[in-house]
């Protein structure tokens, strides 16, 4: 039987894009991929949350869900019966620091598309019916989060890594209170207030065709973006073991969670190997421990996510409640990190990052989903391929002192999500000092 040589791949890299500027101050970046028939269009707005009113936080995620309810030139969904007669889908995302609008047309009705696209950046109506409607539905999605163990565990440890009194402590979504006082005309404001061209970024990808396809964005160009403060980062906040009350869960979630610093860091690449090796893979120190050796879980993960300017370190999981303190004490031990890496984790965790890149940016959604993200925490293209060279050169060493700097046990926060009757007293018994939070507080 003769079996194939199985050999490297050859090395893969991030598209480089075509980067245009137009008169009205908006950046192109475009990314001709040859066979990619789906095209992906995303507008990166810089808008951050800190400038929504205090008592209407959520402004930002109401006007952006509303959008494309009708526009004024085609109002009561007329512009959704359009760009769904080209095949032509939107989304968008408020984030605490900008926003992003986008979809994904055939490329044969590419230009159609973008002309619609352009008409909802420029006139969206906001009829009061529409914006009532997504306010109910913002609150909705808020009661359906604090239901989920793990949604309500990561709006929890938001709110202990930067602080209730900051911006970034707080839903970018909002909570109750805030959504749903929101009108028809706060949405026009904050919509006329940060979504211009001017320092917004257009990423556009797909096997594109030899026409200008930014000529519609020509259009978008009246008035000029509302100055905001500059964007501050949460003070660092002191570390707390805090427990959210779940009293009928038959199981806790567990999550714990470091700030770190950001991509530009000449460390970064040596963390992300890290954060793989201890929490991200399913052979990592902490998941062998937690699921292989104890049986406490079915999975354990968490690594290093990059943010416009830091990253958050987190590592967590589901376990049975009656295990979840010794779960927390096992997780803080093993980022400890008493035994450094050695070279054969480094590499398999360098192996799964490089090998995997390929098949997450395989798509037009995905190449400007990554690019969005650097054009977010204003990074050039080029950054991917120098990140994954970068990546070839970490040793055990790089990756055991990087982590040791940037995480330690006395560094995190936990939170649990269960039983706050049975978690609570086995927390203290490890000399702990749990805190139960209320998060409709």
């Amino acid at each position: 039987m003769i079996r194939p040589e199985v050999t490297l791949a050859d090395p893969w890299h991030f598209p480089e894009p075509t980067i245009t500027r137009l008169p009205s101050g908006l950046t192109v970046w475009r990314f001709d991929l040859p066979g990619q028939h789906i095209a992906t269009f995303e507008v990166v707005v810089p808008a951050p949350l800190t400038a929504e009113p205090r008592g209407k936080e959520g402004v930002a995620t109401v006007a952006l869900h509303a959008i494309d309810e009708g526009t004024v030139s085609h109002p009561d969904g007329a512009i959704g019966e359009l760009l769904e007669g080209h095949g032509a889908t939107l989304h968008g995302s408020a984030r605490h620091h900008y926003s992003t609008l986008g979809g994904q047309a055939p490329v044969r009705h590419l230009h159609d598309v973008l002309d619609l696209f352009v008409e909802v950046l420029r006139e969206p109506a906001y009829a009061d019916t529409d914006i009532a409607h997504q306010v109910e539905a913002q609150v909705a999605s808020y009661e359906s989060r604090l239901a989920s163990p793990g949604a309500a565990a990561r709006l929890a440890l938001r709110r202990v890594l930067h602080g209730s009194g900051h911006r970034d402590g707080r839903p970018a979504s909002g909570v109750p209170g805030t959504i749903a006082g929101i009108t028809a005309p706060d949405a026009s404001r904050w919509h006329g207030s940060f979504f211009r061209p001017d320092g917004a970024t257009l990423l556009i990808a797909g096997d594109l065709p030899d026409s200008d396809v930014t000529a519609p964005f020509h259009a978008w160009g009246a008035g000029l973006r509302s100055s905001a403060e500059p964007v501050s980062l949460a003070p660092a906040q002191p570390p707390r073991v805090v427990v959210v009350d779940r009293p009928t869960a038959v199981q806790a979630t567990v999550l714990a969670g470091v700030r770190s610093v950001g991509r530009s860091d000449p460390r970064w690449p040596a963390l992300r190997l890290a954060g793989q090796a201890v929490a991200g893979a399913f052979a990592s120190r902490l998941n062998l421990e937690l699921r292989e050796r104890l049986g406490y879980t079915y999975g354990i993960g968490g690594g290093f996510a990059p943010g416009p300017e830091a990253s958050l370190f987190t590592v967590g999981g589901s376990v049975r409640t009656e295990v979840a303190a010794d779960s927390v004490a096992r997780i803080l031990d093993g980022l400890r990190l008493a035994d450094g890496f050695v070279q054969a984790e480094i590499d398999d965790a360098r192996r799964y990052l490089v090998g995997v890149a390929p098949l997450a940016n395989e798509t037009s959604a995905d190449i400007v989903a990554q690019a969005s993200a650097l054009a977010a925490a204003a990074l050039r293209p080029d950054f991917m391929n120098r990140h994954f060279a970068d990546l070839l050169t970490v040793t055990a060493d790089d990756a055991t002192d990087a982590f040791r700097t940037e995480v330690t046990p006395e560094r995190t926060a936990v939170v649990v999500a269960g039983r706050a009757d049975a978690v609570v007293p086995a927390l203290e018994g490890l000399g702990l000092r749990p805190e139960v939070l209320d998060l409709r507080a």
